[in-house]
């Protein structure tokens, strides 16, 4: 159905590990700093930086056999780690959603993709749904979704490498005309809920972080787990115009907060990564 090269980098996207779990943590950790590394890193540098962020030693030791077994890392040998090929191009494609979450206005176009495929292909309707959800597509109806139009290029990525680009056509459209209202439309083709639960978790998970923070090793701690809360909801939020959502949507003022706090955390939470590395070399 699909070919695995092609498919690996998305299919490597977990948004059903549970945020703040040693997992989750260390597979934060990957994105930021160890795919970075031209080099194989030491195993016990990724210890010491899960372990910087909470993370105890065995479960950090569990975590990486896991992430080793779904291919988010490989050994280069008992002692070395590498990030590969497809797990560098996922992280890539993360950090670009992460750091740069889009938001529709009320001009912005939209992508439509429609296609009909037989009952012989349900595992590939299967695959196209999964996908497509997780990009942050909305169910219009049976095999018609609807998506930002900045989100076509990963849309048709996604077709693409499941082999059903032939049997799909996307359109580029202004604005649908809704049956009723905008927001009633938004609600009955994405789950407006699950993801205003997701911005609220955000929130509340981050309302005790301190953006007057300059110890870099606590910036560090605050920085990979704020980034760990939030890694899923670039994907999974389309980034609606606000015509289409709530009075109270809290997506708004999730958002402002991630990018606050990033550029507070960002340099020195690096700083601190850096310096591990750092001493692992000298000790190395």
């Amino acid at each position: 159905m699909a070919t695995d090269s092609a498919l690996s980098a998305f299919s490597l996207d977990d948004f059903e590990v549970r945020s703040g779990s040693a997992t989750s943590i260390i597979r934060t950790i990957i994105g930021l700093y160890i795919r970075n590394h031209s080099e194989p890193v030491p195993r016990t540098e990724l210890l010491e930086l899960a372990q910087a962020a909470g993370i105890s030693a065995p479960a950090a030791q569990t975590a990486i056999s896991r992430l080793i077994d779904r291919k988010i890392l490989e050994t280069a040998d008992s002692a070395l780690l590498n990030v590969p090929g497809a797990a560098q191009a996922m992280f890539e494609r993360g950090i670009r959603r992460i750091f740069t979450p889009r938001e529709m206005s009320a001009s912005d176009q939209w992508c439509l993709v429609t296609y009909s495929l037989p009952e012989k292909q349900r595992a590939l309707r299967h695959q196209i749904r999964k996908h497509f959800q997780q990009l942050g597509g909305g169910l219009v109806s049976s095999g018609l979704w609807i998506f930002p139009e900045y989100l076509r290029e990963e849309v048709t990525a996604v077709l693409v490498a499941l082999n059903a680009r032939s049997q799909a056509t996307l359109f580029t459209a202004d604005r649908p005309y809704f049956p009723e209202s905008a927001q009633q439309a938004a609600q009955q083709w994405w789950d407006l809920k699950y993801l205003s639960s997701l911005h609220q978790q955000f929130l509340d998970a981050t309302v005790a972080l301190d953006s007057q923070v300059t110890d870099p090793s606590a910036a560090y701690f605050g920085y990979v787990h704020m980034v760990d809360a939030w890694r899923a909801l670039p994907y999974l939020d389309p980034g609606l115009p606000s015509y289409m959502l709530p009075a109270q949507w809290p997506g708004a003022a999730s958002r402002d907060r991630f990018l606050s706090l990033s550029r507070v955390f960002e340099n020195p939470a690096k700083l601190f990564a850096d310096s591990i590395s750092s001493a692992q070399s000298q000790r190395g």
